[in-house]
């Protein structure tokens, strides 16, 4: 399965927001929205993509003051 794990870095290290992951869509205002498998959604403010691991399936967010 291909499905992503969500990782928000921020200033206590890392965590995991949502795991399962098929959707992640970056909205103009700054908000992304996620989805996982099972259709549970959120959004999330204040943070941006920091990189995207193909291999792992890992997307990592960091937290913007």
């Amino acid at each position: 399965m291909c499905q992503s794990k969500v990782i928000l870095l921020n200033g206590n290290g890392a965590e995991v927001i949502m795991t399962d992951v098929v959707l992640m869509d970056v909205k103009d205002d700054g908000r992304i929205e996620i989805m996982d498998i099972m259709g549970n959604r959120k959004t999330l403010r204040g943070c941006r993509v920091e990189s995207v691991d193909f291999i792992s399936h890992k997307v990592f967010l960091k937290e913007v003051i």
